[in-house]
């Protein structure tokens, strides 16, 4: 019974991963956003990744970000996500 409860607390947890977007890489013309593969709401993550590129490249300077490639890693859920600074 505590396996199964235990299992069942876990599988909630992960289905509540955060939408957060996170700056990887950031080095005047592009920047790299960080998200969960496992987050409950993937548009919802990627409208946040996109604003946080938006937002990471106006403060250099920059008019704005365009999306450019995402490449994922099975081994730790994340994606990674590449926009360059126009």
């Amino acid at each position: 019974m505590r396996i199964v409860l235990a299992a069942a607390a876990a599988l909630t947890l992960t289905a509540c991963a955060p939408n957060d977007a996170i700056v990887g890489e950031f080095n005047g013309d592009s920047v790299t956003i960080v998200t969960n593969q496992l987050a409950a709401n993937q548009t919802e993550a990627r409208r946040n990744a996109d604003a946080e590129a938006t937002r990471i490249c106006r403060k250099a300077g920059r008019s704005g970000a365009e999306f450019a490639s995402m490449r994922q890693n099975q081994y730790n859920y994340e994606n990674y996500l590449l926009y360059l600074c126009l």
